[in-house]
């Protein structure tokens, strides 16, 4: 890897922009990322700060339009470089006249794809700023390879710009506010933010061949979303299987403690953070073969089927129930998440930063320099 900040971590001082809501009941994953993010860097000695909406707007759409046109005045005072998210932020960087980078999270126009209607139509509006963003970004960070080649296929930006860097995940602070509890082993846990990508439905529809192998399996859905109350109604009934709706993390990770397995059948992830969180918790992960949850979860115990596959997916629960599946799964999976270390990330995106610094001194004339993650 390519290092060329010789002053240090300390001497770096940045922002992030991002029009997304700060909480993850209404921000989803990409709130949980910047926070993450923020902490990882501020861990590292990296003076980070975050401008986001000062106040709710009932339409996602508006409050990003109305984000990108302001010049958040004050907020580039002494900064070094700007993170924009999911396409936010490129204007009021260049205005400002300090370096940009784009990290793609999001990557709305994959999302799009699995999405209907008034909702296709919005991602598909989101992915031109995301887009916009990433075209015209000092560097583009992106946290897996799947994301890379989607953003490099969909968006047009040049490769040698693109660097996938993971979200950072702190396994020891994960693991030592996990609350100790009694598992039940064949107990499954799903958490997503209930979009028609996510395909819970595939997990409601398998469940009752799950309870027809495994009679007492318990399975808790937690998470918010437009798709909950679909979700809720084809519950309904169903032996064994609770929806929750919006929990707050501690809430969250009671659930975590007490489960066997756990299983997110999502045909589109940038990276995974549920799946993370679970296998930080050691237990076996069931996800389907899309997106960059297979990336994800390589080297780890887990079941990979193909999305959609109802059948595929009912078997594999079943298969993480098993006791021996689980003890694999407690001794290996929370050492695949010790990967995405805070002090790595930060370090590896500093890198980055500092090439988008030099191709700025430069005029953008130099070849880009390349670092071990590209």
């Amino acid at each position: 890897m390519v290092r060329l900040h010789p002053l240090g971590l300390h001497a770096v001082r940045l922002v992030v922009l991002t029009s997304e809501a700060a909480d993850v009941e209404r921000g989803s994953g990409t709130a949980l990322a910047v926070r993450n993010l923020r902490a990882a860097l501020q861990s590292s000695g990296v003076a980070t700060s975050v401008v986001q909406p000062r106040r709710i707007w009932p339409s996602q759409t508006y409050a990003r339009s109305r984000f990108n046109h302001a010049h958040h005045d004050g907020a580039f005072t002494g900064i070094d470089a700007a993170l924009g998210v999911n396409g936010d932020g490129r204007r009021a960087a260049a205005a400002a006249g300090v370096p940009f980078v784009a990290l793609v999270k999001a990557f709305f126009a994959g999302a799009a794809e699995h999405e209907r209607g008034l909702t296709r139509r919005v991602l598909q509006a989101h992915a031109r700023w995301e887009a916009e963003g990433a075209r015209g970004a000092d560097e583009v960070v992106v946290p897996s390879r799947f994301a890379m080649t989607a953003v490099v296929a969909h968006y047009g930006v040049d490769p040698r710009r693109v660097n996938v860097i993971p979200e950072p995940f702190d396994l020891d602070a994960w693991r030592a506010t996990l609350p100790l509890r009694a598992r039940n082993p064949h107990r499954v846990l799903c958490v997503a933010h209930l979009y028609p990508r996510k395909r819970v439905e595939d997990l409601v529809r398998a469940w009752p061949a799950v309870r027809r192998a495994v009679p007492d399996a318990h399975l808790d859905i937690a998470g918010a979303g437009p798709e909950l109350h679909r979700i809720a109604r084809m519950a309904r009934g169903l032996a064994g299987c609770f929806v929750h709706g919006h929990l707050e993390p501690r809430e969250v990770q009671e659930l975590h403690a007490r489960a066997g397995a756990f299983c997110l059948p999502s045909a589109q992830e940038t990276f995974g953070y549920a799946v993370v969180e679970a296998m930080a918790t050691g237990l076996p992960v069931v996800v389907a073969d899309a997106g960059a949850l297979p990336e994800i979860t390589s080297g780890g115990v887990c079941s990979a089927v193909a999305e959609g596959d109802v059948g595929a997916l009912s078997a594999a629960v079943v298969a993480a129930l098993d006791t021996d599946v689980q003890e694999r799964a407690a001794a290996v999976n929370p050492q695949r998440v010790a990967a995405f270390a805070p002090a790595a990330v930060a370090r590896r995106l500093i890198d980055v930063v500092t090439v988008a610094q030099a191709q700025r001194r430069a005029g953008g004339s130099e070849s880009r320099a390349s670092t071990s993650s590209r």
